[in-house]
């Protein structure tokens, strides 16, 4: 982003690029041969490298810092420009509504910490860690995303109520590289969020997704939590308060999941070198959470789930082999 650096008064470098081989991610040989496609923003080479392993170039951490910003939840702008833009600017609102100016502020929102609650989890608290102390936390969230109101309650953090705010002075991290100071921020707030709830003593723990967020229907959910009750599972729903959530599944060694937004939270709050399931859709295929999971002790494993009708169905003997592969 190149206009960053020429509208900042000041950049500076946080933390450095990395190169580093990625984990291989544990699955099947015969679960490979059902995926069709990838998700719609990667491709099936680029999942076929993360599954297999691959050299890995993280970015570095930059901090751009500005004079005069208006902070808004759709991205913040200076004189000239607009950066780190989500959806369209809401101008009436923004004309009507009241505006605040702080002396410094710390712009902790992407366009997809935004758009997408897993990564306001995993990417967004994450990045709020770089604040400077002199800074105020401007970190907005979609107001239907309850749990993300509850992790801002369970973390005890302190952000900037008003969706505009005109900054005297305000800086921005351009934070996506999973280099080392990422990766000892997400080990802190995996640790904060353990430190809260302690080891709940299961054996492994799988969370609901039912009918929320991007349709991934799993249609025999049941028969996956009958076969992993068996085995002492604690089992939640991505829908329960996220206190129950945290709570229940706190110190499991194995999670299973869905793809999707809700493995954020088996991921912060199991044991660090868990094993993390995933059951993926054969259609939209995806493995971000590779680039999470790389800089820990933990292991990532796939199984994948065949489209029927509106939802999918997942072979639930491949799901304990790959279980047992890892035990």
């Amino acid at each position: 982003m190149p206009k960053l650096a020429k509208a900042a008064v000041e950049v500076i470098e946080e933390h450095p690029s990395a190169t580093a081989l990625s984990k291989p991610v544990l699955m099947l040989d015969e679960d490979r041969a059902k995926v069709e496609r990838a998700q719609a923003d990667t491709s099936l080479a680029e999942q076929w490298a993360i599954i297999d392993g691959r050299n890995v170039v993280h970015e570095a951490t930059v901090r751009y810092v500005f004079k005069d910003v208006l902070a808004t939840p759709f991205g913040f702008f200076t004189k000239y420009h607009g950066f780190a833009r989500f959806g369209p600017v809401r101008y009436a609102e923004m004309m009507s509504a009241p505006i605040e100016r702080r002396a410094s502020g710390y712009f902790a929102a992407s366009p997809i910490t935004q758009q997408y609650f897993g990564h306001w989890v995993c990417d967004g608290l994450i990045t709020t860690y770089l604040k400077r102390p002199h800074e105020e936390l401007y970190f907005p969230y979609n107001p239907a995303w309850s749990h993300a109101r509850e992790y801002v309650d369970l973390l005890k953090i302190e952000q900037l109520r008003p969706n505009y705010v005109i900054f005297d002075k305000m800086s921005y991290c351009r934070d996506i590289g999973q280099n080392a100071g990422r990766a000892a921020r997400l080990e802190r707030l995996q640790a904060k969020v353990q430190g809260i709830f302690g080891n709940a003593g299961v054996p492994g723990a799988f969370i609901r997704r039912g009918r929320t967020g991007v349709p991934r229907v799993l249609l025999n959910e049941d028969e996956v939590v009958d076969a992993l009750s068996a085995r002492g599972f604690a089992i939640v729903s991505s829908t329960d308060p996220l206190e129950h959530i945290l709570r229940s599944v706190s110190g499991a060694p194995i999670t299973v999941s869905m793809e999707g937004s809700q493995w954020n939270h088996l991921f912060l709050a199991s044991r660090r070198d868990a094993l993390h399931v995933t059951i993926n859709p054969a259609d939209r295929f995806n493995n971000v959470f590779a680039d999470f999971i790389d800089h820990t002790p933990g292991q990532l494993a796939t199984t994948v789930a065949i489209r029927e009708g509106d939802g999918y169905r997942v072979d639930v003997s491949n799901l304990l082999r790959l279980i047992n592969l890892h035990a």
